[in-house]
């Protein structure tokens, strides 16, 4: 019985004809992929650096979030960035007892800003630790700013009301001003200097207070009160 050739469409893919194809994908991996990439990164960026604010306007017509240092805190050469050895870029937020909080406004005094939320455990553990270091460095012109980050007015207040937190307490209703501030994580805490500068950068919960004598037997000082020490100078 005489066997019939094997349709064309059932031969074998040779080599030569897998050429094309490859030929195709080469400009995809090599060119178009990693643009992709970058135009992603370029976006993240832009979105942290530029989104807007809640979209309300406070009583003097500016948009809540983010906003402009005024120039003349703005000395020849410094920088406006959310980094150490720069100024602290400027926002305008409402605050949980219905007023306004400017940053700008506290230049002059030390400040130690507080990014943080309720849901976040961390936060819950540190709170009593900047409670009472606003108790003891408040007289001496210390100012706490917490920002709590995208929650309900009514969670916040009874959180605050729990905790004894007697600082001002803004709302970042949007999220632009932590996304001004670049955080990672929460809590995360700047410490300013009297003349806005960012001393430091501390992301994570302080957790301990006094830790005992020193072999000389002064009382040593917390992590988070040797950053207060440095902006209150």
């Amino acid at each position: 019985m005489r066997e019939e050739p094997l349709p064309t469409s059932s031969r074998e893919t040779s080599p030569a004809d897998l050429a094309p194809a490859r030929q195709r994908r080469g400009p995809l991996r090599t060119v178009v992929y990693p643009l992709l990439v970058i135009a992603a990164i370029a976006a993240a960026i832009w979105w942290l650096e530029y989104r807007p604010g809640d979209g309300a306007e406070s009583v003097s017509g500016e948009r809540y979030g983010p906003i402009g240092l005024p120039s003349e805190l703005v000395p020849q050469g410094a920088e406006v960035l959310a980094k150490e050895g720069a100024l602290a870029p400027d926002f305008l937020l409402k605050t949980l007892d219905g007023g306004e909080l400017r940053l700008s406004d506290f230049r002059g005094r030390p400040v130690v800003l507080n990014f943080w939320a309720t849901w976040c455990a961390p936060c819950r553990k540190e709170i009593p630790h900047l409670v009472e270091a606003y108790d003891e460095y408040n007289d001496q012109g210390l100012v706490i700013v917490g920002v709590n980050l995208q929650e309900a007015r009514s969670i916040v207040q009874g959180y605050a009301t729990d905790f004894g937190m007697d600082f001002p307490i803004a709302i970042d209703s949007a999220g632009s001003v932590a996304g001004r501030y670049r955080l990672f994580g929460l809590p995360t805490t700047f410490f300013i200097d009297r003349s806005g500068t960012v001393r430091s950068v501390f992301t994570g919960p302080f957790l301990e207070g006094r830790q005992g004598t020193s072999v000389q037997g002064a009382i040593e000082q917390s992590d988070l009160e040797k950053r207060i020490a440095e902006v209150m100078g």
